[in-house]
């Protein structure tokens, strides 16, 4: 690296980002574009893509859009040949999809655990896939999924699909760093506890649940999507260049306990 160089520049980085329309997706995109990088979100909500969209522009930032179903591999690998067309390289891939329903097991029909696995873990592998491809040629790249605690903890609460669709995308990722970091490739995944998002908003009202989530936390306190977003700025980067692999626990010391 050139001594010259700021490891952490983010600088004319072509970065995608699934789920660019959710919370975290959003929190990411505006942290990413702040730091120069040209951010590329791929969400099913084209309304929220413009609006957002239009906010990074409007604050000085370099953003586009794509509508695309993470579950569809046609729609991907559409927006992966879209994104190689303006940009001709795909420095970084964000997985920031998924959805979660809390359901306990003995009543979760069969096709909604479907639906969360499709979402959450299928759609991770298509996504890595298509755009693993070209970081493959490229000799570069670097894959960020967002996982879970949920995926190595217990949780009582209806999660009999969320979290086995994120302990998926810890072996998946721990697969791809695996048998692409010969190529430069780097896989790695962060694992929140419960961060503030409209996924969890209601959930959290209740006061038993809160209180068992937050005395679980030793710092007490829940995390933000600014908190993820910190993270993905720091793998996005060529400071990060020798993490592969990685779970990292974004947690609040919930892991340590």
């Amino acid at each position: 690296m050139n001594k010259n160089m700021d490891p952490f520049s983010l600088k004319d980085k072509v970065i995608i980002i699934m789920g660019g329309a959710g919370d975290l997706g959003s929190a990411i995109a505006r942290m990413l574009a702040q730091r120069e990088a040209n951010v590329i979100l791929v969400d099913i909500n084209s309304i929220k893509l413009k609006q957002l969209t239009n906010e990074i522009i409007n604050s000085g930032g370099k953003a586009s859009w794509i509508e695309a179903d993470v579950t569809n591999r046609q729609e991907i690998d559409l927006m992966v040949k879209q994104v190689l067309e303006k940009y001709s390289k795909i420095d970084v891939l964000v997985n920031a999809h998924g959805v979660n329903v809390r359901i306990p097991t003995e009543d979760m029909p069969l096709d909604e655990w479907q639906r969360i696995i499709d979402i959450n873990l299928k759609g991770t592998f298509i996504t890595c896939q298509a755009v693993g491809k070209i970081m493959l040629k490229q000799k570069y790249g670097k894959i960020i999924n967002i996982s879970s605690t949920a995926a190595e903890v217990g949780y009582p609460w209806g999660y009999s699909a969320y979290s086995p669709s994120k302990g998926g995308i810890n072996s998946l990722t721990k697969t791809l760093a695996v048998e692409w970091g010969k190529y430069g490739v780097t896989v790695n995944a962060i694992a929140p506890f419960f961060i503030k998002t409209e996924l969890t908003e209601k959930f959290l009202e209740n006061k038993e649940v809160f209180d068992s989530i937050i005395n679980s936390i030793p710092l007490k306190k829940l995390g933000t999507p600014e908190d993820v977003a910190y993270l993905v700025v720091f793998l996005s980067s060529s400071a990060s260049d020798w993490i592969n692999g990685e779970i990292i626990h974004l947690d609040g010391g919930r892991h340590a306990v």
